[in-house]
């Protein structure tokens, strides 16, 4: 393991290096894009290097170096104080930003803003706080804002925002195509884009993302089938109509895919309640009575205006979204054969109650409206930049989890089935001024009040008899109508070597909602029906720049007080406890009030060496925090590593006619715990690493890959009787060709 004090040392000489090397180029380049990327952050078109913001940009040029990325874990990867809780299906991971709050294996909504091309997707049931694969597809570039983003994203933006903005149709005729092969998992992968420049006026894309993948790591020998099985295919069609003063962009796409579905290991030691002789099944293979599945479905529809009006530019965001995600999983995690064979080697009792018929399948169904529309503009010969804006969301989710079991004379029911329906309406209004009081100190403030409506309709039925159960518990009908206002109070100051310093104050919501997973009838911990919203106000300092052509950089801290903070816990049911023998049933409450607080810094360098030229990025954040008001209080805040930290070296060098390149991307984190409880295992250490190499002939590139290169296995999620483990290495070829 690398030490602290041994990676601090290595981070100074790295930048002492880069410093140096940046200031020797800096008469003979050209000034560098570093820092130049025009991005949205504050809804409006500035540079990187001018936002009082702590933001990152990915660009297509750098996911094309990394092989591409089509998971919100690969898009992410590298960007400071950013967490990927990965639990391992795409469909009830998250994203986590600055020590936000997660919501894992429930419904709740993430405490970091989900966008595509500025539209709001995230909320409603499964697969609501988690990217899809095909917004990964074919982008344009990635901004990531941390910190809180309240006052002009509004929801969930507690932790951060992250936007991603596809590649839009240009007035040229280019494309690609992109076939990848995976050898360990036997995974073909083939993307493609084609643009088509009708006129000067009028643009059209089209693209493609398949994938078929049967093999993999996580196997289930009862059904034959590997748990991160993916395959399926995303369509995506653009029309872009640029003319006079307008911009106009319409987007359909569709997704059908089988996606990777929920994993775990059965691991009880001996001696743990009713398991005398102890039961861990192999690491990689288990026998689940159910077959694994996950499916994830997609259709949505984009209307992006922009109209220069002269006196101001207005922008309008229209977008129709439907997700359909489902997953199966096996309660007991064991088949009749397997648990008989434990039984009789004394691993399981005689009489511990398990059912090795139990299973869950938890479906969702959910559309999303959405209208976001503003204007922005200046007064003052320049000095003052307004904006203001209206944003309306509609959110209909129907949800259901059917939960089998093996029928007995005393109870011959074969299980339940869960109903519910969520609505969810929601306006807000918004606005931004920002004021140049000289040449180098900026004033912003910005504003936004949200109106929320949510109401919940859920019944619980038996699987045959289609009667009521449950009794007057398992009848909810809840409604919640809460209001919020949040703000941003941010001063800048432009300082010599092309450096910004700022100091901001910020608040924003996590919206409340409904536990509409009610769990077993035999929970020893009852799930409530609802929880309130979660507020946050937000301290920051930042200091951020080029000052050299070729070097950009940027730190921050900040200190964050969390009101009626939004916690993930699970309702005490265990394999190992007699009373309730099933998987556990995660929910969400308010647990009290929190604080965290972080350091994070970044820098990229581009410089020659040798013949090529090398990109270098490093990342690194600390943070923490703990609950302090309840019973919670002085617990530490889960699923947040102490320590954060990335680097990417990308080399090119000419060869003989040819391109020759390189890129190693290293991500690790250490410390923090899993759950908010004082029993709770900790967060597992890991340092990993991927590494890419290939040559560029022009418009054909060759590539081979190895993600993961020293094969580090890890435990991604537990509790007392489950573990959930990382992707062993993969290695494969890439072939892309483009013009």
């Amino acid at each position: 393991m690398i030490s602290y004090k041994a990676a601090a040392l290595a981070c100074v000489s790295a930048i002492s290096l880069l410093a140096g090397e940046a200031a020797a180029q800096a008469e003979r380049q050209e000034p560098a894009e570093l820092g130049e990327v025009v991005v949205t952050a504050r809804r409006r078109e500035e540079r990187l290097i001018d936002v009082p913001v702590a933001a990152s940009v990915v660009s297509a040029a750098a996911l094309v170096d990394r092989g591409g990325a089509v998971s919100t874990g690969e898009l992410l990867a590298g960007q400071p104080s950013v967490r990927f809780n990965n639990l391992t299906s795409s469909i009830t991971s998250e994203v986590s930003m600055r020590a936000s709050s997660t919501a894992r294996a429930t419904n709740g909504d993430p405490s970091v803003g989900l966008y595509r091309n500025g539209a709001y997707i995230g909320g409603g049931g499964i697969g609501g706080r988690n990217f899809a694969r095909l917004d990964t597809f074919d982008i344009g570039r990635v901004e990531v804002l941390r910190g809180t983003q309240g006052a002009l994203y509004g929801r969930n933006a507690v932790g951060g925002a992250v936007n991603i903005v596809s590649a839009r149709p240009e007035f040229s005729n280019s494309g690609f195509v992109d076939a990848k092969y995976g050898f360990e998992t036997q995974r073909a992968q083939v993307q493609a884009a084609l643009n088509l420049a009708a006129s000067d006026e009028l643009a059209f894309r089209f693209g493609a993302d398949y994938v078929n993948q049967d093999d993999g790591f996580f196997y289930n020998p009862v059904h034959d089938v590997h748990f991160d099985q993916e395959k399926g295919l995303g369509l995506r069609a653009q029309a872009r109509l640029a003319k006079g003063p307008a911009d106009i962009t319409l987007l359909v796409e569709n997704q059908q895919l089988t996606t990777p579905t929920i994993t775990y290991q059965i691991a009880i030691p001996a001696g743990s309640p009713g398991f005398p002789g102890g039961y861990i099944q192999d690491q990689f293979s288990y026998p689940w009575n159910t077959a694994p599945l996950a499916k994830q479905n997609i259709s949505a529809a984009m209307l992006s205006a922009e109209v220069d009006l002269g006196w101001a530019q207005l922008s309008s965001t229209s977008a129709f979204r439907v997700r359909e995600s489902m997953y199966a999983l096996d309660s007991d995690g064991v088949n009749p054969q397997e648990l008989a064979r434990a039984r009789a080697a004394g691993q399981v009792g005689a009489a511990t109650p398990i059912d090795p018929n139990g299973a869950a399948v938890t479906a969702d169904r959910t559309k999303t409206l959405s209208q976001d529309l503003r204007l922005a503009g200046q007064v003052l010969d320049g000095r003052l930049d307004w904006l203001a804006g209206v944003e309306a969301m509609t959110q209909e989710s129907r949800y259901s989890v059917t939960l089998a079991r093996t029928p007995t004379t005393a109870a011959p029911s074969t299980g339940t089935v869960e109903s519910a329906v969520q609505n969810y309406d929601s306006w807000a209004a918004y606005g931004a001024l920002t004021y140049d009081v000289t040449s180098d100190l900026s004033l912003t403030g910005e504003l936004r009040y949200t109106s929320d409506d949510k109401s919940l309709t859920s019944r619980l039925r038996d699987r045959i008899t289609n009667q009521l159960t449950g009794g007057p518990a398992r009848i909810v009908d809840g409604t919640s109508s809460p209001e919020n206002l949040s703000y941003n109070a941010t001063a800048s100051y432009r300082l010599p070597l092309n450096l910004l310093v700022y100091a901001k104050v910020g608040t924003s919501y996590r919206a409340g909602g409904f536990n509409r997973n009610l769990g077993d009838l035999r929970q020893p911990v009852p799930i409530p029906v609802a929880y309130d919203d979660e507020t946050s106000r937000s301290y920051e300092l930042g200091l951020k720049g080029a000052p050299l052509p070729n070097l950009y950089m940027a730190v921050a801290g900040y200190r964050t007080d969390l009101t009626d903070m939004i916690a993930q816990l699970d309702n005490g049911c265990r394999v190992t406890n007699p009373v309730c023998p099933v998987a556990a049933t995660a929910f969400l409450t308010n647990a009290g009030d929190a604080r965290s607080w972080g350091l994070e810094a970044e820098l990229t360098a581009r410089y020659d060496l040798g013949d090529g030229q090398l990109r270098l990025s490093l990342n690194g954040s600390r943070q923490g925090g703990e609950v302090t008001s309840g019973r919670y209080a002085g617990l530490s805040l889960p699923q947040t590593p102490d320590w954060l930290a990335s680097a990417e070296a990308n080399y090119r060098v000419p060869v003989a006619g040819f391109e020759a390149f390189g890129n190693l991307a290293y991500n690790a984190q250490w410390g923090g715990v899993q759950e908010l409880s004082t029993t709770t295992p900790k967060l597992s250490d890991f340092q990993v690493v991927n590494a890419r190499f290939g040559v560029d002939l022009g418009k054909v590139q060759i590539a081979a890959y190895v993600d993961n290169l020293f094969d580090s296995v890890f435990i991604v999620a537990q509790d007392p009787t489950i573990r959930r483990y990382s992707r062993p290495r993969v290695s494969g070829l890439q072939l892309r060709y483009s013009w």
